[in-house]
């Protein structure tokens, strides 16, 4: 029984996962980055952790292959979100500072790029 509610919560997980990728293939690179911050955050509000300040567990070459976007992209990307005073970031550790114009950015309804 356990393990049934285990594989259902996987596949569910997993057709989610490929709802985002599906969404995240229209996306201009700012935009895709954007909603790939939101859904982490998401991510950690749900196992109870700060939506806001975060350990980004990928390094930038498996975000890019995430995204499907270059390493170098996620780099200009980071570097942009912190002059647009969006985020702080120190190594791995993601400070979101502004996540009403990030989710903004995350829908199309703001201009990242």
């Amino acid at each position: 029984m356990l393990l049934h509610h285990f594989h259902r919560m996987m596949s569910q997980e997993i057709t989610r996962e490929q709802n985002v990728m599906l969404l995240l293939g229209n996306m201009r690179a700012g935009q895709r980055f954007a909603a790939f911050l939101v859904n982490l955050s998401s991510r950690y509000v749900a196992r109870g952790y700060s939506p806001t300040a975060f350990q980004l567990r990928m390094s930038r070459e498996e975000i890019g292959n995430y995204l499907g976007l270059t390493i170098e992209s996620i780099s200009r990307l980071l570097s942009r979100f912190k002059k647009m005073d969006l985020l702080q970031v120190s190594n791995r550790e993601i400070v979101i500072l502004d996540p009403v114009r990030l989710k903004a950015m995350a829908a199309g309804t703001e201009k990242c790029d």
